[in-house]
């Protein structure tokens, strides 16, 4: 019987049953059914495979694929081997479909080792390099296996995980296994075919997106003739500047708030937060920041907005606030976006700012302005925003 520390089964929730219609995402506190900024996410590694090659998490993007974790002479080995020949027979003929097994012995499993493992148990492959079982550094792969895949080792027999995780093309945990239940492979499968579904679902939907924009009316290039937003430096949320240094190559979506903000800001921001949802659904995370500048600067330091933002769920990858001198801001408004920032003994909480969200392109320009309080409005901003993003513009 492959062991699997009692911990791991009540953290992971291992139960053989599915009760998603859609795969879940995991933190260290369980499943959820949609992803959030504590979903967990493999992190980048490099090892050696079994050919003696240096192998790196980036050659998984964009694949999906099932990790494991023992050594080639485990007492287990036969039972492991016989769980993942299916599903590695199953897709072999699929290259966004992988199998990665990482030792837990990198002192016995060297590359020649790990080579003739693999020759042994992958014959029958139609894909080469579809089974990769890594090498390297053993506190290396251990802290991975910590870390990453949230695996707590049983001290009394640490080399026997009977664990197995699924992980999508953005290397987000998505499906945990008991190797030795007999439904685990079988509901691998099945979690696969829903990965594969979804990925060829968002790759419909961004050929119609293609097909949309290249019909679509050219977005209006607005302000003076040949104006871009200026370069800023501000203070981010970690108290590290976040000038336009950091903006790099990406589009922008602007807005101006402060979170003490009475009236509406708390809609804008669910507004953000929606679009922060959205822009990762359609896969266009990475080259989009959506970046708000606090109004009141003196009371939003860099802690506040830390927090403020952890409640609404962002993410610092995508979202960013900022603080800093308040003239600055306010100046950044008016001469940069167009849009109005300032103090105000008759506005609600001290403060009037304009309820627009600017579109930015690559280039600087602004391309559009949009009721930050109107899901429809805000829904239009969307579109243009992968309108833009597929022209590269």
């Amino acid at each position: 019987m492959l062991g699997l520390p009692l911990t791991g089964l009540l953290i992971l929730g291992i139960d053989g049953d599915h009760h998603f219609s859609t795969l879940p995402y995991y933190s260290a506190e369980g499943s959820m059914e949609a992803w959030s900024t504590e979903a967990r996410q493999v992190s980048p590694f490099a090892f050696t495979n079994q050919e003696g090659v240096a192998f790196h998490s980036d050659s998984l993007d964009g694949k999906v694929w099932l990790a494991a974790f023992y050594s080639t002479q485990a007492d287990h080995v036969a039972q492991m081997t016989k769980q993942l020949l299916w599903p590695n027979f199953r897709y072999r003929d699929e290259d966004d479909i992988a199998t990665v097994c990482f030792t837990l012995d990198a002192a016995h499993d060297q590359p020649e080792v790990l080579h003739e493992y693999i020759q042994r148990t992958t014959r029958y492959n139609g894909s080469n390099d579809k089974w990769q079982f890594l090498t390297g550094d053993q506190e290396a792969i251990d802290q991975l296996i910590s870390e990453s895949f949230m695996i707590e080792r049983d001290s009394e027999d640490p080399n026997n995980i009977a664990t197995l995780w699924l992980v999508d093309g953005e290397g987000y945990l998505r499906g945990v296994y008991h190797a030795a239940s007999e439904d685990a492979i079988k509901d691998a499968v099945e979690d696969i075919a829903l990965l594969q579904k979804e990925m060829d679902e968002a790759a419909y939907a961004r050929k119609k997106a293609v097909e949309r924009a290249q019909k679509a009316t050219p977005l209006p290039i607005l302000g003076p003739e040949g104006h871009t937003v200026p370069p800023f430096a501000f203070l981010g949320m970690d108290s590290l500047e976040f000038s336009h240094r950091n903006v790099g190559n990406r589009l922008r979506i602007v807005d101006f708030f402060f979170t003490q903000c009475p009236s509406i800001c708390p809609l804008m921001s669910s507004q953000m937060a929606r679009l922060q949802h959205t822009l990762r659904a359609r896969g266009i995370q990475d080259d989009v920041l959506l970046l708000s500048h606090s109004v009141d600067p003196e009371y939003d330091r860099p802690h506040r907005l830390r927090e403020y933002g952890e409640r609404i769920g962002l993410n610092p990858e995508q979202w960013q606030m900022v603080t800093g001198d308040k003239q600055s801001i306010y100046a950044m408004a008016r001469e940069g976006y167009f849009l109005t920032a300032l103090e105000s003994d008759t506005a609600a909480g001290g403060f009037f700012h304009s309820d627009l969200f600017a579109l930015i392109d690559r280039a600087g320009r602004i391309r559009g302005y949009y009721d930050g309080t109107s899901t429809k409005e805000v829904d239009q901003l969307l579109d243009d925003t992968e309108q833009l993003w597929i022209l590269n513009q």
